[in-house]
């Protein structure tokens, strides 16, 4: 083999094995909607609320927007965990280059996160409601228990995916994890039977 072929080898399995150490929380946090100029700078209380694309989590949202937020004084930080996107084993002399193809999902992770942040914050009247929205990257545990901590939110409103207890056991459960781990209020709403999600 030659010396540039085992350099980019090595290469190659120092980036695979920094993929398969546990990242550090808040290693990616990107400010994608910002308040409005006409609220104040010190909000009353911050109430996050962490979204993804499922149906739970716009009920949640939907949720919290009608019975807890208060538009004088609140300001709503809208969260969104993308995932980290980690690189394929190395086995033997092969070496394929993925940098492209890891560009790629990134790229388009990081947009979608960003867009369905947009959304949300759009659902309400800026100039009404004190908006924030932050992108993260990450295992949504570690990310959204770190960032409820630093922006300081008074409590948390996340979705629930109506797992069963066998299921929530083997699969684990972000919202469950959240509350037993935060030190501020989660509040998980769960729809009537009127209300049911399909």
């Amino acid at each position: 083999m030659s010396a540039e072929a085992q350099q980019q080898l090595e290469s190659v399995k120092a980036a695979a094995a920094a993929s398969l150490e546990q990242p550090a929380p808040n290693t990616i946090h990107e400010d994608v909607v910002s308040p409005h100029a006409d609220h104040a700078a010190t909000p009353g209380r911050v109430i996050a609320i962490a979204v993804d694309t499922s149906k739970y989590a716009e009920y949640a949202f939907d949720w919290a927007v009608n019975n807890i937020i208060r538009p004088e004084t609140d300001q709503i930080v809208i969260m969104n965990v993308r995932p980290t996107v980690s690189l394929p084993a190395v086995y033997g002399t092969l070496y394929v280059d993925f940098s492209k193809e890891f560009e790629s999902i990134e790229e388009s992770n990081k947009k979608e996160s960003h867009d369905l942040l947009r959304a949300f914050a759009n659902k309400l009247p800026a100039h009404k409601y004190n908006i924030r929205g932050v992108a993260l990257r990450g295992d949504p545990r570690d990310e959204l228990a770190y960032k409820v901590e630093d922006i300081k939110a008074d409590m948390l409103v996340i979705g629930s995916r109506g797992l069963g207890a066998l299921k929530r056991a083997f699969l684990g459960s972000v919202s469950d994890y959240l509350v037993h781990h935060l030190t501020v209020p989660v509040i998980i709403p769960r729809p009537s039977e009127k209300e049911k999600i399909i």
